[in-house]
């Protein structure tokens, strides 16, 4: 077993146990049972249709023992997708699903192994081709195949579509491109399917379509895999281009947060564990709670008006709040908020925070007296 093959086993480890994991947490339904099974299938029968592996496992077992029990984890798994992108209300509905798909999947399996016993020995892992078609056992194996491929795949992309209403943005053209991808597959299963039976009845001989078939099903399978990926890959974009915002910006806070909590320094947030300073997010929400909190001690100094006076005057009545405050020794009167945000998220908390500090950092330094 070469590198490659190594770091599979090992993957597909890990994915496995992560969602047994999660099942025994969560005591998630049929739904998740059936995705993780999913994984689990279509993450091992590559390993075992692959030419090394297939090897030994023939060795310990018999021969063709790799390629049925590779395509059997490929039927597997398109049964436990066609549970799990099947649109049911409840869970019983669901549970019902799974029993229907038992059916043609225990008949496929069973005729895999039915065809595998039937071939020759010494064409059991051979290569579908021109030649090797015309062998009945063979060819049935690659039909029970290809057939299933094309009625479970089929009943899939007709559930995504289902859901597709229900969905917006990203997952509907994540949806979009499962659904693409598995009428890809579909379809070149059908193409073989089609290839095999005019080669076997001796009707025709049709190579390019066993090509196209080959390319059509690779172009499906790179698209169901971006149709899967899709939501994760752009969940880490935005993740990564929301921490760039929240680092400038709480770069971009730093000239009022020095300018208030220089004046009032008791008010900066104490801290309470270790690791905080890498979380950007959380040293950004720091920032500008603890701005609010100066403003709001500094409110009764000043006017209703505060924050459209200009950017001069603005900076103005800040610092001569702050010196009224700091001779005071605290608050001359009722607090209230300063800069209402026009919205419930930190990003809206520190919009109009964000154009005082660049008023303040645009400004002279500040000349208050010593309290």
């Amino acid at each position: 077993m070469n590198v490659l093959n190594v770091v599979g086993v090992a993957f597909f480890t890990l994915v496995l146990c992560w969602r047994i994991h999660r099942l025994i947490r969560a005591r998630e339904g049929v739904q998740a049972i059936a995705m993780t099974i999913a994984i689990g299938a279509l993450t091992l029968s590559p390993l075992l249709l692959n030419r090394t592996f297939g090897r030994l496992a023939d060795g310990i077992t018999v021969v063709g023992f790799s390629r049925v029990a590779g395509y059997a984890l490929i039927v597997l798994g398109v049964a436990a997708m066609a549970v799990t992108f099947f649109y049911g209300p409840t869970e019983s509905s669901r549970q019902r699903r799974a029993g229907f798909e038992a059916i043609p999947l225990v008949v496929a399996v069973v005729g895999l192994s039915l065809a595998m016993t039937v071939t020759p020995r010494a064409l059991r892992t051979a290569a579908l081709n021109a030649l090797t078609v015309r062998e009945v056992g063979l060819a049935v194996f690659f039909v029970v195949a290809g057939g299933y491929l094309v009625f479970g795949l089929a009943d899939c992309v007709f559930s995504v579509t289902q859901l597709m209403p229900f969905s917006r943005g990203y997952l509907t053209r994540s949806l979009r491109l499962i659904a693409a991808g598995m009428a890809g597959v579909s379809v070149g299963s059908l193409l073989q399917v089609v290839f095999i039976v005019v080669n076997l009845l001796h009707v025709a001989s049709l190579p390019p379509v066993l090509t196209v078939s080959r390319i059509v099903m690779i172009v499906g399978v790179l698209l169901f895999i971006a149709g899967i990926c899709y939501p994760g890959v752009r969940g880490l974009v935005v993740s990564a281009r929301y921490r760039n915002l929240h680092r400038r910006n709480y770069r971009r806070l730093g000239p009022l947060w020095r300018e208030l909590t220089g004046a009032l320094p008791g008010i900066v947030l104490p801290v309470d564990r270790r690791g905080w300073r890498t979380d950007v997010h959380l040293v950004y929400q720091r920032r500008v709670v603890e701005i609010r909190d100066v403003l709001v001690q500094l409110s009764p100094m000043l006017p209703d008006d505060f924050g459209s006076l200009g950017a001069d005057l603005d900076v103005a009545v800040l610092r001569a709040a702050i010196a009224v405050y700091r001779e005071a020794g605290g608050a001359t009167g009722e607090t209230r908020m300063v800069l209402p945000p026009e919205g419930n998220t930190v990003d809206d908390d520190a919009a109009p925070l964000l154009l005082l500090s660049d008023q303040v950092a645009a400004a002279s330094p500040a000349t208050v007296p010593s309290a």
